[in-house]
């Protein structure tokens, strides 16, 4: 018995399959080129968003920039501190500190930041800014006894008045500063005694007292 034909129905039984379509010719109507819609759709558009790379690759190159400009700052700061150091030494060049033993003190040297009880003094070119001048120096014979603390402060305060010195009209902040040997110093071949013009108000003479 056969089954009648519903549309829309499945069909059931044993009906031989349908035949195979025909395949498409190149050149037949419909057809496509194989491989050129690829191409086309791998070829990125020049206004695309291909342009400038990939988001990974734009975001690596704006840390790259980031990591770049610390060390621009850095370098900048440097250089500017190789310049100022540069400045400030070409700026000391013309005012050489010498520090002298003052034993080694000698007429007519002038001191930066003057201290008499200091053993040693900070010798300028009196052409500079300083605050003291030895203007004074005298030497006993080695064979010559001990005259004690009140003479030798006398002889050292004479070699002011008797040295040929210039005075500035203006001689309030001028003092004058003796030195000599204590009793075990001119036991020890000590004889020396100086005379010194201090200024109260630090680095402030710039010539040379003696004639």
């Amino acid at each position: 018995m056969s089954t009648p034909n519903v549309p829309g129905a499945p069909r059931r039984g044993n009906f031989p399959p349908p035949p195979p379509k025909p395949a498409r010719s190149p050149g037949a109507p419909g057809a496509r080129t194989p491989g050129l819609l690829d191409r086309f759709r791998r070829s990125p558009s020049r206004g695309g968003p291909s342009r400038g790379g990939t988001p990974g690759t734009r975001r690596e190159e704006r840390r790259r920039r980031r990591r770049r400009g610390p060390l621009f700052l850095i370098a900048a700061v440097v250089a500017v501190g190789l310049i100022i150091w540069g400045i400030a030494a070409l700026a000391g060049a013309g005012k050489p500190k010498a520090a002298v033993e003052s034993t080694a003190y000698a007429k007519g040297d002038c001191f930066a930041d003057f201290d008499a009880a200091a053993t040693s003094g900070n010798k300028v070119d009196c052409a500079e800014a300083h605050s003291a001048q030895l203007v004074g120096v005298e030497n006993a014979p080695a064979d010559e006894a001990y005259p004690g603390r009140d003479a030798l402060e006398q002889r050292a305060s004479q070699l002011c008045k008797t040295s040929d010195i210039t005075l500035p009209d203006d001689t309030s902040h001028l003092k004058q500063r003796s030195a000599y040997p204590s009793q075990d110093g001119w036991q020890g071949g000590d004889r020396r005694m100086d005379c010194y013009v201090v200024t109260t108000d630090g680095n402030t003479l710039t010539a040379s007292l003696l004639h």
